[in-house]
């Protein structure tokens, strides 16, 4: 099948032919698009970014990782937890206890010389007082509440069980992305490599050329600049660069936002201690070339949620 940018990939597959970006957020939870060639797997219901893609289908309908997600779910919701096994139990022999109070109310007043009709009502009203009926019933919907509810936020509960000795936890273990951050790319840092340039027009600039673009990181510059108030320009002769990054004409002048790799594959050298630094805090840096020149380097990483040192806070005071 052929995958175009923008699409989302249908089934579980390998690619054959193409190269592009795959965001894969909705599975992994990880903010930075996954590059894929020939010979790599994909995954259904990501998304294809800025390449055209031939995958060939491996896996479909219930047997793709999102149907087996969805699986995992419904036997979640299915199975039974501890404390629905002791309700079970105790409903159990409570039913043979308000059985036998009833039949024992049943006999009694017919020894006494009530009637027949009299004393099988005494017999029903004991069991349907005595009968756990409501045990049965709301502990198993109170246990599948949470769950779900927590399924809705983005929480997978594995195990019921496990689920109840959670109030036992006394370490907490987060994973950052998508977690304690947004999932989402934003500009930290900005490097002006000429001298002739301030950094809101290499914004500017950059921005106005990524607003052509579907590309997570494009996404992250062009907000930055809005939120700037900055002034986007017209966009002539665009052109997506697979893997590499996007070139356009911004007033009447060559513009492009580039990856590392298409500076190493066009022997574009940058010496500059302040990239080198950004690059080792992990950060994701893209360069920008006006009328091929090397103006600039814009760093961006995954935005920590405002809520973060808030959750971390009523954790530890919990705790």
């Amino acid at each position: 099948m052929l995958v175009k940018p923008g699409e989302k990939i249908p089934v579980d597959g390998v690619v054959v032919e193409g190269a592009s970006s795959v965001d894969e957020s909705l599975v992994a939870g990880e903010s930075k698009p996954v590059s894929k060639r020939p010979g790599d797997r994909v995954i259904a219901a990501t998304i294809n970014l800025e390449g055209l893609l031939v995958v060939k289908a491996e896996k479909t309908g219930r047997d793709t990782y999102i149907a087996q997600v969805i699986e995992l779910l419904r036997k979640i919701q299915e199975s039974r937890s501890r404390a629905q096994d002791l309700a079970n139990r105790a409903a159990k022999w409570l039913t043979i206890i308000a059985l036998s109070g009833g039949s024992a109310t049943l006999v009694a007043w017919i020894l006494v010389g009530a009637d027949a009709a009299f004393a099988l009502e005494r017999a029903v009203t004991v069991m349907a007082i005595a009968c756990p009926h409501a045990l049965g019933l709301a502990v198993p919907l109170v246990i599948a509440r949470p769950t779900a509810l927590a399924a809705t936020s983005g929480l997978l509960i594995r195990s019921r069980v496990g689920f109840e000795k959670a109030k036992d936890i006394n370490a907490v273990v987060f994973d950052k992305t998508g977690t304690l951050t947004r999932g989402e790319f934003g500009v930290t840092d900005i490097v002006l490599l000429d001298e002739s340039l301030e950094e809101e027009e290499l914004v500017r600039l950059a921005a106005s050329l990524e607003q052509h673009s579907e590309h997570p990181i494009a996404r992250g510059i062009v907000s930055f600049a809005e939120e700037r108030g900055l002034r986007l320009g017209e966009v002539e002769a665009f052109k997506a660069l697979p893997e590499r990054g996007v070139t356009g004409v911004v007033d009447g002048r060559r513009v492009m936002v580039v990856s590392p790799s298409y500076l190493r594959e066009n022997g574009i050298m940058v010496a500059d201690e302040r990239i080198a630094r950004l690059a080792e805090q992990g950060k994701t840096m893209v360069y920008v070339l006006l009328d091929g020149w090397l103006a600039g380097a814009i760093a961006l990483a995954d935005i920590v949620r405002g809520e973060s040192r808030e959750a971390i806070r009523r954790l530890r005071a919990w705790a």
